[in-house]
């Protein structure tokens, strides 16, 4: 038994090898950047204006890095259906970090909720749909096969304009994530028994002094900016060894 197709309809529909890369590239660089955004955010709260995270907003955070973990893979060493499952694992557990917090405080009509709020939607409400997103974004990438067979290496063996951009968003996610984990070290370490005792932490923990309003951000996109210096020192050096090794 034979089937027939109609002539042209495959090649219609499919996409060359190198634009399904490019095209994959470009949507897991717009990815990573908006959760590099988000984290930047996150930060300027805390250390801008003095908004200090909930032991859930550390869980749900911890969530974002992991959720740019699969997309920060996929460009460097190359499109796999294991970078997106890492990431669907992260937005997993950050969406029931969320998911808790959003139950915490719906549960009492009377309660404010934590934090400010973004077109009416605490930060917490605004997690949980962007790891929502995350899963059903990471999947349906999943189910795209075409940059699979493609046998792409990633932009660390393919020189050209996305290489320094990723290397750029790689150091400064890089950078933000060690300050974060440093000065949040610090920070309990030096106030945890004086806050919480030997007892549980509170869940809505008090704001402290930030380095006011525009100084966070300054300081964010400062870090930015510094990693947008190292990653063209190093493409400068990736492409003198590269000429010198042709």
């Amino acid at each position: 038994m034979t089937t027939s197709t109609v002539p042209g309809t495959a090649g219609r529909w499919a996409m060359a090898p190198d634009r399904a890369v490019f095209l994959s590239r470009v949507i897991n660089i717009l990815a990573l950047f908006g959760l590099i955004l988000v984290l930047a955010g996150s930060l300027h709260l805390q250390f801008g204006v003095g908004e200090q995270p909930c032991p859930l907003c550390i869980v749900q955070r911890s969530g974002m890095i992991g959720l740019a973990v699969g997309p920060m893979m996929n460009l460097l060493w190359g499109m796999s259906p294991r970078n997106y499952a890492l990431s669907i694992l992260a937005a997993v557990v950050g969406a029931a970090g969320s998911t808790r917090q959003i139950l915490l405080h719906i549960a009492d009509p009377n309660d404010p909720g934590y934090g400010p709020e973004v077109f009416g939607w605490h930060l917490y409400t605004w997690a949980f749909v962007t790891f929502l997103v995350g899963i059903v974004g990471c999947t349906m990438l999943i189910l795209w096969q075409a940059p699979f067979r493609a046998g792409d290496r990633g932009v660390l063996k393919d020189p050209g304009l996305m290489r320094p951009i990723v290397t750029g968003m790689v150091i400064w996610l890089s950078i933000m994530v060690s300050l974060w984990v440093t000065f949040d070290l610090i920070a309990v370490g030096a106030s945890v028994i004086p806050e919480c005792g030997l007892g549980p932490c509170p869940d809505d923990p008090p704001d402290t002094a930030g380095v006011a309003d525009p100084g966070g951000w300054v300081a964010v996109m400062s870090v930015g900016l510094i990693a947008a210096v190292i990653a063209a020192v190093v493409e400068r050096r990736w492409r003198t060894k590269e000429k010198a090794q042709a």
